[in-house]
This record gives structure tokens, C-alpha cells and sequence, in this order.
């Protein structure tokens, strides 16, 4: 039986990592979005958006910096 992480914000290691996080983001919108229809909402999303691409930046960084520091040990 295959075990299932959950993707991780603080230590992100994988591609799937970064994936599940703006998946599940994606999918947030999607319902806020059908549920309320209001300017301020749509602004919010915005920011959440902003917020998750930033965070996207930075896991990408982390997984590279990781991967190239596994390689200089190897």
C-alpha cells in the first residue's frame, strides 16, 4: 500500500510539493469565486494569488538549492 504526503510549506521538496500547494489554492478560488461574486472577494483572491506565486518562487529556490547541495555531497 503506497503511503501519501501532504504537500509541505516549510520544507518543500519536490515538484509535487509546489503542484499540490497551487492546486489546492486553485481549487480555493475556484469555490470562493462561485460561492461570492463581490469586488473585495475577487481582491482577496488576488492577493491569496499573489501570495501562493510568491511562495511558489521560493519552494522552486529551496528544491534547486537543495537538489545542488545533494549533488556537491555526492
Amino acid at each position: 500500500m503506497a503511503t501519501v504526503r501532504l504537500p509541505s510549506l516549510r520544507r518543500p521538496r519536490t515538484f509535487y510539493d509546489v503542484f499540490g500547494v497551487a492546486m489546492i489554492a486553485i481549487v480555493t478560488m475556484a469555490v470562493v469565486l462561485a460561492i461570492w461574486h463581490g469586488t473585495l472577494v475577487r481582491r482577496e483572491m488576488v492577493v491569496l494569488l499573489a501570495l501562493v506565486a510568491l511562495w511558489a518562487a521560493w519552494a522552486v529556490g529551496q528544491i534547486l538549492d537543495r537538489a545542488a547541495n545533494d549533488r556537491r555531497l555526492q
